[in-house]
């Protein structure tokens, strides 16, 4: 069987430091300002009433929000296969 190399830094070799030119990458704090949620969205998130005028002033969100719902109950539907679910209890020891 074989195996993958999840550990990047397994068989690397040190590599230099970075030169000014190449800064690393750093997470960056964004001010709460900047990514605020309009109120509607939030009425419409807790399953509000909500007109449809207040949502489109807010069109990333509500597509943002309809693509997590759209795949959430995608893989709320997915269940293991047959053939698999039987390889993986084979595999466990039996209890004595």
């Amino acid at each position: 069987m074989m195996h993958d190399k999840l550990d990047q830094r397994e068989g690397t070799e040190p590599t230099a430091p970075r030169t000014q030119q190449e800064s690393p990458m750093l997470d960056q704090e964004l001010p709460a300002s900047a990514a605020r949620v309009s109120d509607a969205v939030h009425a419409w998130l807790d399953g509000e009433p909500v007109s449809e005028a207040a949502l489109s002033a807010a069109p990333r969100e509500v597509a943002f929000w309809r693509k997590v719902e759209a795949e959430t109950s995608t893989r709320r539907r997915m269940v293991t296969p047959a053939h698999v679910q039987a390889q993986i209890l084979a595999t466990l020891p039996d209890k004595q």
